[in-house]
């Protein structure tokens, strides 16, 4: 699952991490990490892991400003580029990937409240993003793919314009149309014609002459984007939120994301058969509380693009997880089932709980707390499948109760090749 790698997120508890990486046995001792920490932060281009982002780093012929300059060279691109080294991606690729980062994403991620060191606007962002608990407007990942495949990384991100949150853009709509062009202009195989029809109907009634979204303290952010970072082309997804629609008029925001997608153009009903299976589902009694945050959708082919619908459950027991996952029995297969004992297996060593399916995790009433759900189909699917993020943040007890569960988790089902390297990455960015 997705894991922010910047360093308030990361706070691994080195002790710990040095147990964890002794059972890994790997070939350097921790005194060792500890100076290659400290040798990346005094030389920037010492360690091989950011030698390609040195190279983009070099060609930069300017800064649009010193935000610019803090999420590129100080913050995110440094981050992105060791997980690339790490996952072992070809040096072409890490180039174009980075290249990328630097002068399409880094720009648009808003005003730091970290400038040369020293913390304005009272550390905090006149915009706090809802992509990650401390408001950082990006989330690194690192997928894992399938059997000994290698790793692929993607990431996160919401554009933020540098005036976002004050009186001159409150609802941050400067920034949208300026990133999409460019998005268009360097993603030459993007399409839009789905977007086009989201992008209206989540966000047309947004003007800049509205005010702040007065919401009882929840978050403001209306879109946010993906990059899948694969051998063959960089891929986007975007993230559309019905909150603000829905409370315009009056409706809940899973009415709004179903109607959404129902007034999709020349779509025929029979397209939906896999979106009214979810439907049926949405409406048993045991699903009444779920919250449906978003609707997310790919940048391609609209006859490809999946549909992603993400809803939180307040649930935290296994059984709940099996109920959803299996869409309340609706979907039954023998490959789901073995799946689902697998992640009890994780499930168990990550939160530290007993094999009892209707034990629930601590409790927690932060925000993002509970258990992060989608259900994705593609038009012309018959049923839907389902996918489960697992709050490590939330109700892991550590790191590196994490770090050693993925571990003993990949080693049972023979798919432990890359752990190492991804040990080694989060070791790099303490």
């Amino acid at each position: 699952m997705a894991q922010a790698l910047h360093e308030k997120e990361l706070n691994l508890e080195l002790g710990r991490l040095r147990l964890a990486l002794d059972e890994f046995s790997m070939a350097y001792e921790w005194n060792e990490l500890q100076a290659s920490d400290e040798r990346i932060r005094r030389y920037p281009c010492y360690p091989v892991e950011l030698s390609v982002w040195h190279q983009v780093n070099s060609e930069l012929k300017e800064y649009d400003n010193i935000h610019h300059r803090f999420w590129w060279s100080r913050h995110s691109g440094r981050a992105l580029a060791v997980l690339l080294h790490s996952a072992r991606y070809p040096l072409d690729i890490q180039y174009r990937d980075l290249k990328f980062f630097a002068q399409v994403v880094a720009p648009h991620l808003g005003a730091s409240h970290d400038i040369h060191g020293v913390d304005v606007n009272g550390g905090t962002s006149p915009w706090p993003s809802f992509m990650t608990d401390d408001g950082t407007p990006l989330e690194l990942s690192w997928d894992w793919g399938t059997k000994d495949c290698l790793p692929i990384i993607r990431y996160s991100m919401e554009p933020i314009g540098l005036n976002a949150g004050t009186s001159v853009d409150p609802r941050n709509l400067a920034v949208g149309p300026e990133f999409q062009d460019q998005l268009v202009r360097t993603l030459p195989n993007m399409r839009l014609e789905l977007f086009q029809h989201f992008i209206s109907f989540f966000n047309g009634h947004i003007n800049k002459g509205m005010g702040p979204n007065e919401d009882g303290g929840d978050h403001q952010s209306s879109l946010f984007y993906a990059f899948d970072l694969t051998a063959a082309e960089i891929t986007a997804k975007v993230y559309f939120f019905p909150k603000m629609r829905a409370k315009l008029y009056h409706q809940s925001n899973l009415q709004v994301v179903l109607q959404a997608i129902d007034t999709i153009p020349e779509v025929a009903n029979d397209s939906l058969e896999a979106c009214a299976v979810f439907r049926e589902f949405t409406s048993d009694d045991v699903n009444k509380d779920l919250e449906y945050e978003m609707l997310a959708i790919d940048l391609v082919d609209p006859t490809k693009t999946r549909l992603k619908i993400y809803f939180r459950s307040r649930d935290t027991t296994f059984n709940s997880v099996i109920n959803i996952m299996t869409l309340g029995g609706r979907l039954t297969n023998s490959k789901l089932y073995s799946g689902l004992v697998d992640l009890h297996r994780l499930w168990k060593a990550l939160f530290g709980v007993s094999g009892s399916l209707d034990q629930p995790l601590s409790d927690n009433n932060h925000r993002t707390a509970g258990i992060l759900y989608n259900v994705e189909f593609r038009l012309g699917d018959s049923v839907p499948a389902a996918k489960v993020y697992l709050p490590v943040r939330h109700y892991s007890s550590s790191d590196a109760t994490v770090i050693q569960s993925l571990n003993d988790y990949f080693q049972y089902r023979q798919r432990g090749k890359y752990m190492p390297d991804y040990v080694k990455a989060v070791s790099t960015l303490l």
